[in-house]
């Protein structure tokens, strides 16, 4: 009896607590049926369109050229057209306006970059406009040299028979050949001498050359000549009249003779 009742008093006490879980039990049981549920309709509805586009029937079944009351009537073609050419120019004077800010950006940060550098070197000038230095002295005619300056040596001259110092050098040619100032000086002196022909004395500083030989004179005592310039013509030399004909050519440096071709070299 005892057994009884105690079984009693403690499913009587407990009976409560009992209850309690199986209330909550089953509701935690049905809201996760609830949920299972809704879980599955949201499965099976269909998803929006991600980007947005409704499906309008007029749209697609209403013709274009038809109008419709409510609807505005889109612009004819040539409007379009027009569109296109603004956009295009104004796409076009865009893409100039860009150049001209590039262009001026560009040579405006070009004196900079020079300015950066002002110890690089200056560009050498080209061969065509540098200074080319004239030959101070000339062969006053071409033609082979017969016979050089001796200095103190003393040789033969065969028209005189005698033995005597050379004091000039000797250059080959003919009758009329044009001689030419060998050198920029003054007339100093122009005459015929017995020996010696017809000669001009051209004076420069203190070397005075003289030309012997000449049969035609084209200058006078006074004249100023150019390197180059015609003094004479070719002619006859009576002191060497045994040789054939040449220039007797003489240099006279603050009056004593000296070597002609150290001046110059003669043509051959």
């Amino acid at each position: 009896m005892k057994k009884d009742r105690h079984a009693k008093d403690f499913w009587k006490g407990k009976g409560f607590y009992l209850a309690l879980a199986l209330v909550i039990a089953g509701a935690a049981t049905a809201s996760f049926l609830a949920i299972n549920s809704m879980m599955s309709r949201m499965e099976q509805s269909p998803q929006p369109d991600p980007f947005g586009e409704e499906d309008i029937p007029w749209q697609q079944n209403t013709p274009v050229d038809e109008s419709q009351e409510g609807v505005p009537v889109a612009p004819s073609s040539s409007a379009p057209a027009a569109s296109s050419k603004d956009a295009s120019s104004q796409t076009a004077s865009s893409s100039s306006s860009r150049r001209q800010s590039t262009a001026s950006s560009s040579s405006s940060s070009q004196p900079a970059a020079q300015s950066a550098s002002p110890e690089s070197p200056a560009p050498e000038e080209p061969a065509s406009s540098q200074i080319v230095q004239e030959p101070l002295f000339a062969s006053p005619k071409s033609g082979a040299t017969l016979q050089t300056f001796s200095g103190n040596e003393l040789v033969f001259n065969e028209t005189m028979k005698d033995w005597r110092t050379h004091n000039g050098m000797d250059i080959a040619g003919k009758a009329g050949d044009v001689v030419a100032a060998p050198a920029a000086a003054t007339v100093a002196a122009v005459g015929e001498d017995a020996q010696w022909g017809g000669f001009v004395e051209l004076q420069e500083g203190d070397l005075i050359m003289r030309l012997c030989g000449l049969g035609e004179l084209s200058v006078k005592e006074g004249d100023a000549v150019a390197l180059g310039d015609r003094v004479g013509t070719l002619g006859q030399l009576p002191a060497e009249s045994a040789m054939t004909p040449h220039l007797h050519l003489e240099f006279l440096k603050d009056g004593e003779f000296v070597n002609p071709a150290e001046y110059f070299a003669p043509v051959e």
